[in-house]
């Protein structure tokens, strides 16, 4: 069996997931998940037009959380928590449109996820207010952080020949394979290139032999 290899995307996902972890741990503040989440959601598998939807996930996350905080202040001032199972869903519809309409496609997720950990996890702070800045806090840390891993862990040189040796092939064909297809397809040419290099020398050492 094949074993798969781990793509740039993945160790990135996994570095901001711990670098998350780690900068929590380190100021020793608590709820890191969301931190995580916001990180493993972010995470884009290219640098191109990652700080312009980082910037929108960040709005996204104000968003959700200000939504949030409108409703919990209407279901605290009623005293009907039990209006949350119905309010949610409709507040989901209504965070979609807003971002649709206000062309960030990219956050609708992000908010949406802020927006209900706000909600289903109220409570666990005596002021909603700083409960929702707090959840707010940690997601933006997350987005940030995954979009400082995914900018400055840069690939190793020889996989940067690689790709630049590949993407300035065929613009047609290669256009449409798989990352991990163009790899495998430029390590076969470079090691039947490195035995078509060694041959000579073998064959002078022969001759060298022989006389």
């Amino acid at each position: 069996m094949k074993i798969p290899s781990i793509g740039m995307r993945n160790i990135k996902t996994a570095t901001a997931v711990f670098m998350c972890l780690l900068l929590f741990e380190f100021v020793n503040r608590e709820s890191s998940i969301y931190a995580c989440i916001a990180a493993v959601i972010c995470m884009q598998n290219t640098i191109v037009n990652s700080f312009k939807k980082g910037i929108e996930r960040i709005i996204g996350t104000v968003i959700g959380g200000v939504a949030g905080i409108i409703i919990l202040f209407i279901v605290t001032s009623l005293g009907r928590d039990e209006l949350l199972i119905f309010i949610i869903p409709l507040g989901i519809i209504v965070l979609i449109e807003i971002c649709v309409s206000i062309d960030m496609r990219q956050s609708v997720v992000i908010c949406s996820v802020v927006y209900l950990i706000i909600l289903v996890t109220k409570g666990h702070e005596d002021s909603y207010v700083m409960y929702t800045f707090n959840r707010v806090l940690d997601t933006t840390l997350g987005i940030l952080i995954a979009l400082l891993v995914n900018k400055y862990m840069l690939l190793p040189d020889r996989l940067k020949k690689v790709l630049k040796f590949n993407l300035s092939g065929d613009n047609s064909g290669a256009r449409n394979k798989t990352f991990l297809e163009k790899t495998d397809k430029l390590s076969e040419e470079l090691s039947i290139n490195s035995e078509e290099n060694s041959t000579p020398h073998i064959e002078i050492n022969e001759k060298v032999d022989a006389n």
